[in-house]
């Protein structure tokens, strides 16, 4: 049985997303690559995502294999061709990438996707996706990279839809860039 984690970049303010809908990213740094990147994205892991972002990603990251500016980013860049992926949509038949489509009920396809998967299963991308994994009883971790940034305004995964959930803090991480890695597990 798969574990499910949410992994996400976040500001200090609590956006993830800028009002027109861009990625609000960190800076990056060799500390990065380590404590971020290499642990949400690893032989072992899939990676899950919504549509919008697995599109973006399905057309950056093939490129970034042989285009990447230096080859430690090449290697990144191989690992996320590489892994397994899902995706949660309910527009798109066959995703390529080595991607399964998962369709239905959120909490329904999650649990059989954690069933049939052995390892971690790291949801990266998708606002939608990080809010309803949120209130889902499938998600397991929580993992946030808190940038030192404050956007004052923008989209957040902690949407006002009246949620209460409680977490324990698992392990915290100090980054080169200011930024820290916040994981925490959730209390079912």
């Amino acid at each position: 049985m798969g574990s499910l984690t949410l992994a996400m970049f976040v500001t200090l303010d609590g956006f993830t997303e800028t009002p027109e809908g861009d990625m609000i990213g960190p800076d990056w740094s060799d500390d990065l690559r380590h404590h971020w990147a290499g642990v949400n994205a690893r032989d072992g892991h899939m990676l899950l995502y919504g549509r919008a972002s697995f599109e973006f990603n399905a057309a950056f990251w093939p490129a970034m294999a042989e285009k990447a500016p230096d080859a430690d980013f090449r290697a990144f860049a191989e690992v996320m061709n590489r892994l397994p992926k899902a995706v949660v949509s309910s527009t798109l038949s066959d995703a390529g990438w080595n991607a399964r489509v998962l369709g239905g009920p959120l909490d329904t396809s999650l649990a059989t996707l954690k069933s049939s998967f052995s390892g971690e299963i790291v949801a990266v991308g998708g606002m939608k996706l990080a809010r309803g994994l949120l209130s889902s009883p499938e998600l397991d971790e929580l993992r946030l990279l808190l940038l030192p940034r404050i956007a004052a305004r923008g989209r957040s995964i902690f949407d006002e839809n009246g949620l209460d959930r409680r977490f324990t803090l698992m392990s915290n991480q100090f980054l080169d860039t200011g930024a820290v890695v916040l994981s925490y597990q959730t209390q079912h």
